[in-house]
């Protein structure tokens, strides 16, 4: 994660939500914008990174979750290892220049994200809502990826390719040099085409996370494992159907026309530790609401996540449905705490 890539961030352009992606934007202070219905289409100025990739899961409603009431869940007891999620999504080739990849593997991803360093980056995610493809093709032309029709269109910094691949299931693939509105780069469209050609769901190792909660609100299911690269691990659970329930049109600051599909997550709870300086909240000691857990915890992001500063040498970050960052303009009032919050915060457990 850089500064460069923070800055495409924030320019509002989409990529198949990654949980480790969104809390991310969240420690540098990214301004999003709030969707608060439980379907509420992840698009052009929402929770997003890099364009247009894969598919767009939905983050319920915040009502949904800030008037569940705490006690009608019921705890699990006792915490156990996350169950290794399996990677099924393998490329065969890759351009030179590109970062450390963040990598999403579970039911509800599966998908690859190599940040923007040094000018270049790429975005691949295989769809696991069912989706059929986009139906929106103005601007895009047809493609052949393995003798199965796509689609892809190309502008001056980046590259994207959508296709069937012979599960049935829709890839869609990213590949860029530089932020929209950059110098153009040359080779984009013979680029993205060939990690496509090369793109396959092969198994490609298991993803699991050195830690796990004992607490979780009724009806919770593991949605993805996630790895940034180094000692930054999340999880994320979800309680919707993650079925599809139609699409918006959204067209990106140059001028890609694509259509958002709307998929319901429900309620989605993520729980991160990072021991990387990149990827830890930059706190403010007016957001301390006491200890969870006997560690120094801070409430931020609009009351949306809760952060235990020195959890095994990092930092705790427990957050529910669409974090939103932005400050609250006032010390955090701990009594506004979210009970579930602090329940699943409170039962994490460390195996290492």
């Amino acid at each position: 994660m850089n500064a460069r890539l923070f800055r495409a961030l924030a320019e509002g352009e989409r990529h198949t939500p990654d949980t480790e992606v969104v809390l991310a934007e969240v420690r540098v202070g990214i301004a999003r914008s709030a969707r608060r219905r439980r379907y509420a289409t992840v698009g052009l100025a929402a929770v997003a990174t890099l364009g247009l990739t894969g598919t767009t899961v939905l983050i319920g409603g915040d009502e949904g979750f800030l008037s569940r009431p705490a006690d009608s869940a019921s705890p699990s007891g006792r915490a156990t290892p996350v169950p290794p999620q399996e990677c099924r999504l393998s490329l065969g080739w890759l351009p030179t220049g590109l970062s450390t990849p963040i990598r999403s593997c579970g039911p509800a991803a599966q998908s690859i994200l190599y940040p923007m360093s040094g000018g270049a980056y790429l975005s691949v995610s295989i769809d696991q809502s069912g989706r059929q493809g986009t139906p929106t093709t103005r601007g895009w032309k047809p493609v052949a990826v393995n003798g199965r029709p796509g689609r892809t269109v190309t502008r001056a910094t980046r590259s994207f390719v959508e296709f069937p691949l012979p599960s049935g299931r829709w890839a869609s693939l990213e590949y860029g040099v530089g932020t929209p509105g950059g110098p153009a780069a040359k080779g984009l469209e013979t680029t993205a085409r060939r990690i496509a050609e090369q793109l396959t769901e092969t198994p490609s190792g298991p993803l699991g996370a050195p830690f796990a909660p004992a607490y979780l609100p009724a009806g919770q299911r593991l949605a993805m494992v996630t790895h940034g690269g180094g000692l930054h691990f999340g999880v994320a659970y979800q309680d919707g159907s993650g079925r599809p329930h139609g699409a918006a049109e959204g067209i990106t600051e140059d001028g890609v026309v694509t259509d958002l599909p709307t998929i319901d997550v429900g309620t989605t709870y993520r729980i991160s530790w990072s021991a990387d300086a990149a990827n830890r909240f930059p706190l403010n000691p007016d957001e301390r609401v006491g200890d969870v857990q006997g560690l120094p915890t801070y409430l931020t992001n609009q009351g949306r996540a809760l952060v235990l500063e020195g959890f095994h040498g990092g930092q705790l970050v427990v957050s529910g449905s669409s974090p939103v960052p932005v400050r609250v303009s006032s010390p955090p009032d701990p009594a506004a705490v979210t009970p579930e919050l602090v329940r699943i915060a409170q039962g994490v457990r460390w195996f290492g």
